[in-house]
């Protein structure tokens, strides 16, 4: 909730919360779908972080419509 607050102040949409499949991720980054690599950068330029990659273990459905996904590390 604190994360989907902090994206909130930069004016995006949040289509939903919910755990990764995975849990092993060790630093915060964004996932994006096909065409939407911009979007993602956007997204990690905002809050700073340096990791972007193509959908790594979500699929299309799991992000309940969004173009990204923020997945928070430990």
């Amino acid at each position: 909730a604190a994360a989907a607050d902090r994206v909130r102040r930069f004016d995006y949409l949040i289509a939903g919360t919910g755990d990764a499949p995975r849990t092993d991720f060790r630093r915060s980054l964004v996932m994006y779908r096909s065409g939407f690599e911009g979007e993602a950068r956007r997204l990690a330029a905002d809050l700073k972080l340096k990791r972007v990659i193509p959908l790594d273990g979500l699929r299309v459905r799991d992000l309940q419509g969004a173009h990204v996904a923020l997945i928070l590390g430990r």
